[in-house]
């Protein structure tokens, strides 16, 4: 698959932590940790376009739930864009994701849990955008 032209791909994983960590534990190590280990490797560098990490606060969920909304049950989850599905799938088959990443994420979230979504964005409206073009 590839993303229409003049679109990358964006690949989402929602992931859970580890039950042996608090959410504050799984925040700080997901947010200060583990990007150590993912920027170092040079395939991250060579395919990698855009890393964010969405951090879901578990008070507000909590209250949301409480007033009948239908909470997604995750913690957090990372998103990745790149030029191709072919460029995404190199990093996580890579030898050093396999040796490095793959053990530090067994740190603080449950992998085999984890589900992946993959796409591109279709941006309607964007207040980033209305600002720089004003």
């Amino acid at each position: 698959m590839s993303a229409p032209a003049g679109k990358t791909v964006h690949l989402t994983i929602l992931m859970n932590k580890l039950e042996t960590l608090t959410h504050q534990a799984f925040h700080t190590y997901w947010t200060h940790e583990h990007p150590k280990v993912w920027f170092e490797m040079a395939i991250v560098k060579k395919h990698v376009l855009k890393y964010t990490q969405f951090h879901v606060d578990e008070k507000v969920s909590e209250g949301l739930r409480a007033a009948g909304l239908p909470i997604a049950e995750y913690d957090g989850g990372v998103q990745i864009w790149g030029r191709s599905v072919e460029d995404l799938m190199a990093v996580f088959q890579d030898p050093e994701y396999l040796a490095k990443v793959v053990p530090d994420e067994q740190k603080f979230l449950k992998r085999s849990e984890a589900k992946m979504m993959i796409g591109w964005d279709e941006v309607l409206w964007s207040c980033e955008e209305r600002s720089n073009s004003a």
